[in-house]
């Protein structure tokens, strides 16, 4: 990367918070920017912050870390968002994909998994169990995609196997630019939040398969 991804933290523990910006103060490439210990505390630095990653734990003591990607619309602000917390229930995956996060982590995750999905996230990819997929592309659902151009279903075929926007970029001979212009197309044409409800939609429709 040619600079640092802008990194906030929003963590109301302050022995976690600690440990990950020490983790995270190991990495050239990421620079910790901001952190707060609650929703408010996010809100009122944020714009001064611009992050490139929003790390957020899901159970704050004035909200959900689930209400940031919001929170990051309202103020024109497309970062990502990587939820993280201390237990994985289906229920609170279901609601980060619903939310729009770009991903979830376990907080037991070793310091080079949590490194490696934070950067995964940066690149423009999402990071979620393989069952949530599972489970969301076993709803119900209107079949959607007849407006996707062929370069979008390629594009999405390997958003479906976990490609991120630089390895979607090098595998097609595109610039990241370029790519990241078509995933947005295709949010906006399947009316999708977030590339992994992209992919749920798509592998509901039958657009994708994943391998």
């Amino acid at each position: 990367m040619s600079s640092s991804d802008r990194i906030v933290l929003v963590e109301d523990h302050a022995m976690m918070l600690d440990g990950l910006v020490a983790v995270l103060s190991t990495e050239d490439r990421f620079e910790v920017v901001g952190t707060a210990r609650s929703i408010g505390e996010f809100c009122e630095s944020v714009d001064n912050w611009n992050p490139s990653v929003v790390v957020a734990d899901y159970q704050l003591p004035d909200g959900l870390g689930t209400q940031i990607p919001t929170m990051l619309e309202r103020a024109k602000l497309s970062a990502p968002v990587l939820l993280i917390s201390g237990v994985e229930r289906s229920r609170i995956l279901d609601e980060a994909v619903a939310a729009g996060c770009a991903g979830f982590v376990s907080k037991s995750l070793e310091a080079r998994s949590l490194i490696d999905a934070i950067g995964f996230v940066a690149a423009g990819g999402s990071v979620f169990p393989s069952s949530v997929i599972a489970r969301q592309s076993n709803t119900s659902g209107a079949r959607l995609g007849d407006s996707l151009t062929i370069r979008e279903r390629e594009l999405l075929g390997l958003l479906a196997n976990s490609k991120s926007v630089d390895e979607m970029a090098t595998d097609l001979s595109l610039s990241a630019h370029t790519v990241r212009n078509h995933v947005r197309s295709i949010l906006s044409k399947l009316q999708a939040r977030s590339q992994l409800d992209a992919v749920v939609i798509a592998v509901r429709a039958g657009l994708v398969e994943i391998n």
